[in-house]
C-alpha cells in the first residue's frame, strides 16, 4: 500500500506585492495516500499594493485616551507611537495619513521606539548590526535628503539595529532629518507642555558599567557594544527624578506630579510583564516562559527608571509584540492612608509568576489615579497586519514645569523645546563620561544639586544665540554630515570611515561650554543641504522566519578617503530591498 505521493505545498511571495504564491511540493511516501509536500512559489504583483498593505496596517491602529481621568475636559493632541521601524518610513507615514483621513482627527507627534535604521547611505551599513544579507536602505535617506518632507513631527530613540555612527555623532540628541529629533542616549525635552524622556540602546550587564569606548569604524564586537546603555545615561535620568521629589517637597500643588509625563525606550523595563496578562503574553511568545520566570526578561535599568520617573505611560518595542500593563506604584510616603502594595501569586496553567498589585483603597480616588499607576505599552514591528502603531489621546499641560514662564496654548509651545532642568544635569554631570572600557561603579547622583540659578545661566546661553522669543525652542538647525543614497559619491567612506562630527552638537556643546568627549567637532566647516532628485527604486520585502545568526557580521566596501563632502549632484539609479529584520531575542 506504499506509494509516491504526489505533494502540495504552499508558495511564498514578497507579502508587500499582496500577490499569492504557487509552490510545487515532493510528497513522502505514504500508505495509500498521497503524500504531503512543501513548495514555494513566486508572489503575482499587485499595481495597488502599498495601498492594500497600509490599509491593513490602518485595520490594526488603535486608540486609548490618557485625557479627562479626572472627569475635567482639558485640552489634548493626538499622539501616534511606533513599535520597531526597521526603516519603514513611507509605510509608517501613510498608515498616519490613512488614519487621520478616514478618522477625521489630526495626529501632532509621532514617538518612534527604537530600530529606526536611519541610514544616510550605503556606507551607513558598516556601523549597523544586520548580517550582510538582509541589508536594507528602508526610506529614511529620502527624508534625509529632503527628497520627501516628514509630515508629522518625529521623536525617536535608538534599539539595538541603528546607523550607529550617526546616531553616536548626536549623543546629546539632535535632528537627524528635518522634523525627525533624536533623542540622544539619553534625553529629555517638552512640546507643549508634555514632557517626554528617552533611554536609546538595551541593557547588557558585561557593558553596562564601561565608559562609551566604541569608536567607528567598528569592529565586530564594538559594532555590537556601541548600543548598549550605560550607567551614566540611567544615572541622569535618576538625577531627573530626584530633583522633582525635592520640588514637590518644597513646592505643594506643582503641575506635573511625576517628574515624567511619557517615557521612550528600546527595552523593556524589567518585571513589567507581570503587572499585565502573562499568560498571554507567553502564549504568544513561548520562549519567554524561562525568562519569565527567572525574572530575566526585560531591562534592570530600565526596571530602575520606572520606580523613579513614574511616568504615566511607559512606550517600548524590541520584543515584536503587543502587551499592556499596568504598574501601580507605591505612594505611601505621600498618602499614609493608603496600605503598602501586596505581593500576590497568582498560578495558571501556563505558568507561575509574581504579579504586584496595590490595594483596593489605592484606587478609589479616581482623581490621584495617573499619579499612582504608569500605562505600558509595548508595539509590534512594521508588517503589515501587526499592531504596531498605536495613537493616545494626550492631555497638554498648562504650564511647563521645567519652564514656569512657558504657557502650552503660546505658539512656540507647538514646537519642539529643551528641557532646562535637563540641560543643567548634562552640564553638571559632564565629568562622568568616560572613554575607556574600563568598568566604572555607578555614579553617585546625590552629589549633584542643580538650583535655580544653574537654570537661568542656561537659559541665558540659550538666549544669547537665539532669533526667537523663547529660547528654549530647539533650533531647525538641521545639516546633512553625508552624501545622501542615490548621489554621486555616497558609496565612498568620508574620513576613512571614522567619525564625522555634526554642527548640533558643536552648537549644544558650546552653548553650555562643555567639551567634546565621546564626540568630534564636525571636520567640515560647510556642510551640504542641497535637496537631491529621487533615485529610482523597486521596493522588495524579504519575509525572513529564522532568528538572526548569532555570528558576528562585518559589512562594507574599502575605506576611500573624501577630504570633502560632494554637494548633491547626478543621481544614479538603486535598487532597494525593504527588509524586515525579524528579530525576537538579542
Amino acid at each position: 500500500h506504499s506509494g509516491d505521493g504526489r505533494g502540495r505545498g504552499r508558495g511564498r511571495g514578497p507579502r508587500h506585492s499582496g500577490g499569492r504564491g504557487r509552490g510545487r511540493g515532493r510528497g513522502r511516501e505514504g500508505r495509500g495516500r498521497e503524500g504531503r509536500g512543501r513548495g514555494r512559489g513566486r508572489g503575482f504583483h499587485s499595481s495597488n499594493s502599498v495601498e492594500i498593505s497600509v490599509q491593513d496596517d490602518v485595520v490594526q491602529v488603535e486608540e486609548i485616551s490618557a485625557a479627562g481621568t479626572d472627569g475635567s475636559s482639558a485640552p489634548s493632541i493626538n499622539i501616534a507611537v511606533q513599535g520597531c521601524s526597521h526603516g519603514a518610513l513611507d509605510r509608517i507615514y501613510e498608515t498616519l495619513a490613512l488614519y487621520q483621513e478616514k478618522h477625521g482627527k489630526k495626529i501632532e507627534l509621532l514617538l518612534c521606539c527604537g530600530d529606526f535604521q536611519a541610514l544616510r547611505n550605503t556606507t551607513d551599513f558598516d556601523t549597523i548590526s544586520v548580517p550582510h544579507k538582509y541589508r536594507s536602505m528602508g526610506s529614511f535617506y529620502k527624508y534625509y535628503a529632503g527628497i520627501k518632507t516628514v509630515p508629522i513631527l518625529t521623536i525617536l530613540i535608538g534599539g539595538n539595529h541603528e546607523a550607529s555612527s550617526y546616531l553616536q555623532e548626536l549623543y546629546y540628541g539632535g535632528w537627524v532629518a528635518p522634523n525627525i529629533y533624536y533623542l540622544g542616549a539619553a534625553g529629555v525635552v517638552n512640546y507643549r507642555g508634555i514632557r517626554i524622556a528617552g533611554v536609546s540602546g538595551i541593557y547588557n550587564n558585561n557593558d553596562y558599567r564601561k565608559g562609551r569606548y566604541e569608536f567607528p569604524p567598528y569592529d565586530n564586537s564594538s559594532l555590537r557594544s556601541v548600543y548598549h546603555v550605560r550607567n551614566v545615561e540611567v544615572a541622569r535620568l535618576k538625577v531627573l527624578g530626584k530633583m522633582h521629589d525635592l520640588m514637590r517637597r518644597q513646592q505643594e500643588g506643582i503641575e506635573n506630579k511625576v517628574p515624567v509625563d511619557i517615557m521612550i525606550s528600546h527595552d523593556w523595563p524589567r518585571g513589567i510583564e507581570q503587572h499585565g496578562n502573562t499568560a498571554g503574553l507567553i502564549r504568544k511568545k513561548k520562549f519567554f516562559k524561562q525568562e519569565i520566570q527567572d525574572n530575566n526578561l526585560g531591562s534592570p535599568s530600565n526596571e530602575e527608571l520606572l520606580l523613579v520617573l513614574k511616568p504615566l505611560f511607559w512606550f517600548a518595542a524590541h520584543l515584536h509584540v503587543k502587551f499592556w500593563a499596568s504598574f501601580h506604584h507605591k505612594v505611601a510616603a505621600q498618602k499614609p492612608k493608603v496600605d503598602k502594595a501586596a505581593i500576590v501569586e497568582e498560578i495558571t496553567e501556563d505558568t507561575t509568576f509574581i504579579a504586584l498589585e496595590s490595594s483596593a483603597e489605592a484606587c478609589t480616588d479616581q482623581s490621584n489615579l495617573t499619579e499612582l499607576m504608569t500605562q505600558f505599552l509595548s508595539l509590534d514591528k512594521c508588517l503589515p497586519k501587526k499592531f504596531h502603531l498605536q495613537v493616545v489621546n494626550f492631555p497638554i499641560h498648562s504650564k511647563n514645569d521645567s519652564d514656569a514662564d512657558n504657557s502650552s496654548s503660546s505658539p512656540s509651545s507647538h514646537r519642539l523645546q529643551y528641557d532646562l532642568e535637563w540641560l543643567a544635569i548634562l552640564q553638571k554631570t559632564h565629568h562622568w563620561t568616560k572613554t575607556s572600557s574600563t568598568r566604572f561603579p555607578d555614579p553617585n547622583i546625590n552629589e549633584i544639586e542643580i538650583t535655580k540659578g544653574d537654570i537661568d545661566a542656561i537659559r541665558s546661553k540659550l538666549a544669547e544665540r537665539c532669533d526667537q522669543t523663547d529660547p528654549t525652542v530647539i533650533p531647525n538647525n538641521f545639516a546633512m554630515t553625508l552624501q545622501p543614497h542615490g548621489t554621486i559619491g555616497s558609496d565612498q567612506h568620508v574620513n576613512q570611515g571614522a567619525m564625522v562630527g555634526n554642527p548640533q552638537t558643536d552648537d549644544l556643546l558650546n552653548r553650555l561650554g562643555m567639551e567634546h568627549i565621546i564626540t568630534i567637532p564636525y571636520i567640515f566647516n560647510k556642510p551640504s543641504s542641497d535637496a537631491v532628485a529621487p533615485p529610482q527604486s523597486d521596493e522588495n520585502e524579504i519575509d525572513l522566519d529564522d532568528m538572526e545568526p548569532s555570528d558576528d557580521t562585518t559589512f562594507g566596501a574599502k575605506s576611500i578617503h573624501q577630504t570633502e563632502p560632494s554637494p548633491p549632484a547626478a543621481v544614479h539609479v538603486v535598487e532597494e530591498d525593504e527588509n524586515e529584520i525579524d528579530l525576537d531575542s538579542e
